[in-house]
């Protein structure tokens, strides 16, 4: 099953970046809110709620609310449903419609996360925020989000 999220999660994206005029999104493109789910292979799920804001130099400020959802780990079973908060900051490159960030911090009193950082692709009608993510080394989480 994670072998075909993976594949339609890279076809919504290729079909999102791909159907819209072809121009650079400016930063109000990805200020706002984002809904979506953050995977990896071993089979975790999350989904998420990111807030972004952006200055006039570019920089992201934001926050990703996460709910665990499904998790490969027995110790992590009854957490299932329980949220935590990573803050985060970077950089958003419109002329290549990308934002790079990082976690900062946690709020996180149920130990369910990890500090991540974020190669994402923002589609040219702005609805469409996604890419990969650290995931503590190979570069191998994905994480889609639609504008709220």
């Amino acid at each position: 099953m994670p072998r075909n999220f993976v594949k339609i999660t890279l076809l919504v994206l290729l079909f999102a970046l791909s159907t819209a005029p072809q121009s650079a999104p400016s930063t109000r493109d990805i200020a706002g809110t984002w809904h979506g789910n953050w995977t990896s292979p071993e089979g975790f799920l999350y989904e998420a709620y990111m807030t972004l804001t952006v200055d006039g130099s570019n920089n992201v400020v934001g926050s990703i609310h996460w709910t665990l959802r499904k998790s490969p780990r027995p110790d992590l079973q009854a957490k299932i449903g329980v949220t935590g908060v990573e803050h985060v900051n970077g950089v958003f490159l419109p002329d290549a419609g990308v934002v790079r960030m990082e976690g900062t911090s946690l709020d996180d009193p149920n130990h369910i996360l990890g500090m991540d950082k974020y190669r994402l692709i923002v589609s040219d009608d702005a609805r469409v925020l996604g890419g990969i993510t650290w995931d503590h080394g190979p570069w191998t989480g994905q994480f889609l989000l639609q504008r709220q």
